[in-house]
């Protein structure tokens, strides 16, 4: 799977439909036909969240 966030390869499921990316550091969520991404600042709060269809 690539980022949809960043287009890296790097990757990693964390369970179910819950992926991470290591280089941008974004959570993605498959909900049906979408990617639910969710942005991270350095203290762990939710910056943006985006939601791209697939």
């Amino acid at each position: 799977m690539k980022c949809p966030n960043c287009g890296s390869k790097n990757v990693g499921k964390i369970g179910g439909n819950l992926f991470y990316c290591r280089d941008c550091f974004c959570e993605i969520k498959v909900k049906g036909n979408k990617f639910v991404i969710k942005l991270y600042d350095h203290e762990g709060r939710i910056k943006r969240v985006q939601y791209i269809n697939v």
